[in-house]
């Protein structure tokens, strides 16, 4: 037997941003369910990796907005509204150096190689190449241990 009662929908993140972008439905329009799934700290997250928004985002953030309420009709009302709700997910730079390179950075920076694996995760290949070149290693061996 069907249930008369009918079920709200779950709001997900992602309707949440569709909500501030493209539909801009009113607060009162949620039930109390969909608004307690309202979730601060995601929506600033996920506004954040659409590099249209990181201003809006920045700006809002140093509102220090706690109602959700407050914090849903500010983001209506600063973003335009569109169609396209896609952003790509930022992702971290995972890649390590090889424990040789970061030994070498190590040694001209006289660090700890943990310090010198941070300054390579926030450095791009051609600073690496200075740092061996100024180290006395050869071209050859530079880009065998940069491959």
């Amino acid at each position: 037997m069907k249930s008369t009662t009918k079920q709200s929908k779950q709001f997900t993140i992602f309707d949440w941003i569709k909500a501030v972008i493209d539909t801009k439905p009113s607060w009162d329009s949620f039930n109390p369910e969909q608004q307690k799934q309202f979730n601060n700290y995601m929506i600033h997250r996920f506004l954040s990796m659409n590099p249209k928004y990181i201003e809006v985002v920045n700006y809002v953030q140093g509102l220090n907005l706690k109602d959700n309420k407050k914090l849903y009709e500010v983001y209506c009302f600063m973003i335009p509204q569109s169609k396209n709700t896609y952003s790509a997910y930022i992702k971290s730079n995972t890649k390590k150096a090889s424990p040789e390179v970061a030994q070498h950075v190590a040694e001209y920076f006289e660090c700890s190689v943990a310090e010198a694996e941070e300054y390579i995760s926030l450095t791009d290949k051609k600073w690496l190449e200075n740092i061996l070149t100024a180290k006395g290693i050869d071209e050859k061996e530079i880009k065998k241990l940069l491959k």
